[in-house]
């Protein structure tokens, strides 16, 4: 049998293969992750991690009344936010992750709702092991009009946010980190 080099070179970023699992509730915690990179998942987008001081309110059941064209119903809707486990299990889930799979590659996802969330979030991620940072700006069922889709859709908190976090970085030509600001 043949064995086909699948593997990709993303923003820098050398995956074995182009199979990344996406921020979602299967990538929540430590071992749901452990289990796609079992599996043969080349990355995994960890699910969005959150500032200390943001309560985390998860709703279930998640039914809710949809309308759709005029036309009302009950359907279910993703109502999850961000990652249910607090700041510090997430950065220590990300730790473990990157000392058992120091070749894979973990994508922290990350949301605050201020500068200093953005570029203290960026920093935690980094420290724990993490390759990459999503900036997650566009989730719909956040409830404050700092976060998520309601960020995503105005220029100027996404300059800001991204500038908040870009500003822990210092990057060479090449992309690749080489000095951090402080």
């Amino acid at each position: 049998m043949k064995h086909k080099d699948l593997s990709i070179t993303f923003l820098g970023v050398k995956f074995e293969n182009p199979f990344c699992l996406s921020s979602s509730p299967v990538g929540n915690c430590y071992e749901m992750c452990a289990k796609a990179y079992d599996a043969g998942w080349a990355g995994v987008v960890f699910k969005t991690i959150g500032p200390k001081h943001f309560l985390i309110n998860e709703v279930s059941p998640r039914f809710d009344a949809l309308t759709k064209e005029d036309t009302p119903f009950i359907g279910f809707k993703n109502m999850e936010q961000i990652a249910e486990h607090s700041l510090e299990e997430n950065l220590r889930d990300l730790k473990r992750l990157k000392e058992k799979y120091p070749h894979k590659v973990l994508i922290a996802s990350i949301m605050g709702t201020n500068e200093d969330d953005w570029t203290e979030l960026a920093r935690l991620v980094e420290e724990a092991g993490a390759d990459m940072i999503e900036m997650n700006l566009s989730c719909p069922q956040m409830t404050s009009h700092e976060m998520g889709s309601d960020v995503g859709t105005n220029p100027e908190l996404c300059k800001k946010y991204c500038q908040a976090v870009k500003k822990r970085f210092r990057f060479t030509n090449d992309g690749k980190n080489d000095t951090k600001c402080d």
